[in-house]
């Protein structure tokens, strides 16, 4: 994901504008990340979001001085050197820092020094999942009073004759709900409980008056099919239905109370967690665990490769996935409309959050 200058941000329950930004490459493997700077939109203050696409590792940071590394262990070391910057930031393309990094023993705070040639600058922070940043808004209108000289030079020799084809391709943006936003938004559900997991993560737990089928249908009409695994428990009478996506684990499910309950998480919460589900029983639970082991642990073992999970240790068996199971048709022939639908209306494709 990228972002650029002036761009508003949700991070961590935070709203911040985009003033600068830096991509940086690791002389090790020639791996790149980039880090905004970041301004606090009511109180200014600095902060910077790291984002590293390729090991999957997002992170939010402070400047400070002579953090207080006790209880803190090494985890990287190396140089990297800018590759590019934009906006309101003090360096140039080809500097190059001596950098290491240490976390606390809940792998989730963090400290950084970087050794620049003219000193060390010290930052302290904590991770963040991918899913607790994004983009709120563009504001063409600061970067326009941050350039303004340049901008005009620009409309008026190239971008007017283009101003047709800038339409058509904003068309072409097109963002797909999460789980978790639309079951939190939508009156059809209403929020019971959250559940608290292992390394801090949550999952939400909803209930509907709608059937277990509905529901099911109605989630994946919602994300326009943009599943990657979806099932229902046929070994039990109405089973419990999972749906897997890129980013979140759903489980919809009879309550042990009466009812169909909704949990929904991210993915980091069902590597790291295996709880029982809420008031749900032992077969749900059971089938909870065989689906997620089956299709998304092993792909998630390389994305939370520093935390532990108990699926480590699973000694189940695993789930039969069917690719002709009527839940996956449907999310199928949804996902063929949603697409169908964009391309007649002028939009292209679109993979979503």
């Amino acid at each position: 994901m990228k972002f650029g200058l002036g761009d508003i941000l949700h991070v961590d329950g935070g709203e911040y504008q985009v003033v600068g930004g830096i991509t940086y490459t690791n002389v090790k493997d020639n791996c790149s990340w980039d880090e905004y700077r970041l301004l606090d939109t009511s109180t200014k203050a600095e902060r910077w979001l790291s984002v590293d696409d390729i090991y999957k590792e997002y992170s939010i940071w402070e400047m400070t001085r002579f953090p207080d590394k006790n209880g803190y262990h090494e985890v990287d070391r190396g140089v990297e050197v800018v590759s590019s910057h934009f906006g309101s930031v003090d360096v140039d393309n080809g500097e190059r820092a001596n950098f290491a990094e240490f976390e606390d023993e809940t792998e989730e705070l963090i400290i950084s020094e970087e050794y620049w040639s003219d000193g060390v600058e010290y930052s302290k922070g904590y991770y963040l999942d991918d899913d607790e940043f994004w983009l709120i808004r563009k504001d063409p209108g600061y970067v326009r009073k941050q350039n303004a000289p340049v901008i005009l030079i620009v409309l008026v020799f190239f971008l007017v004759p283009l101003l047709s084809c800038f339409s058509s391709l904003l068309g072409n943006i097109h963002f797909t709900s999460t789980i978790g936003k639309y079951v939190g938004k939508n009156s059809a559900y209403t929020y019971v409980t959250s559940v608290t997991g292992n390394e801090k993560q949550k999952a939400k737990v909803y209930s509907t008056e709608m059937t277990l089928d509905a529901t099911a249908k109605d989630i994946i009409a919602a994300i326009e099919g943009d599943t990657q695994y979806v099932q229902k428990d046929d070994e039990e009478n109405d089973g419990a239905i999972a749906i897997l996506t890129k980013k979140e684990y759903c489980l919809i499910y009879n309550s042990i109370d009466d009812g169909v309950l909704v949990q929904v998480s991210n993915r980091k919460f069902a590597y790291s967690t295996d709880d029982e589900p809420y008031h749900a029983s032992r077969m749900t639970h059971r089938y909870y665990r065989r689906f997620y082991y089956t299709n998304g642990y092993a792909n998630d073992s390389s994305s939370y490769r520093s935390y532990t999970s108990p699926y480590s240790s699973f000694d189940d068996s695993s789930v039969s996935y069917s690719y002709d199971n009527s839940y996956n048709s449907y999310s199928g022939s949804i996902r063929q409309s949603s697409i169908e639908a964009r391309q007649s209306s002028g939009g292209g494709l679109s993979s979503g959050k």
